[in-house]
């Protein structure tokens, strides 16, 4: 079996070289290699080829049966790294937090493992103007966070 922690020192430092950062790396028993990565500028297709050739340059497929996917992390997929909370301020997420609840917001930082967001809450009764709440969210009661895409 191909070694997880060679392949990510290999990985990250040809994604570090791109002005990338490594969200997941996944080695499954029939050496099948799933590598996400992202970039501060958004993930180009060349990117994911620089970084699958550099990968197949240290690891030779004759000694190491291996099948390699190099892939962006996912408008869709949970954040799995702080990068990503840092690389979306400003931008609408959803937040599932460990004991169930759910808050949706803006982005306005992440520091020191806490979240903090701006959410809108709309005024029913008077119709008024809706009051803005700041909230603080530490890292370990996140279940969940996810960009909230808004189609236009």
């Amino acid at each position: 079996m191909i070694n997880d922690i060679a392949i990510k020192k290999v990985a990250e430092k040809k994604i570090n070289d791109i002005g990338g950062f490594l969200v997941d790396l996944k080695v499954s028993t029939s050496n099948v290699i799933s590598l996400s990565f992202d970039k501060m500028d958004g993930v180009k297709f060349d990117d994911c080829f620089k970084i699958t050739k550099f990968i197949e340059e240290h690891f030779d497929r004759d000694i190491e049966d291996y099948e390699l996917n190099v892939s962006s992390a996912g408008l869709d997929n949970p954040f799995k790294v702080e990068q990503q909370y840092i690389k979306n301020i400003g931008n609408l997420v959803n937040v599932l937090l460990i004991n169930g609840k759910r808050k949706s917001g803006k982005i306005l930082s992440y520091k020191d493992n806490k979240l903090r967001i701006e959410i809108i809450k709309k005024q029913k009764r008077t119709k008024k103007d809706n009051i803005i709440e700041e909230i603080i969210i530490p890292e370990n009661e996140i279940k969940e966070t996810k960009l909230k895409i808004k189609w236009k």
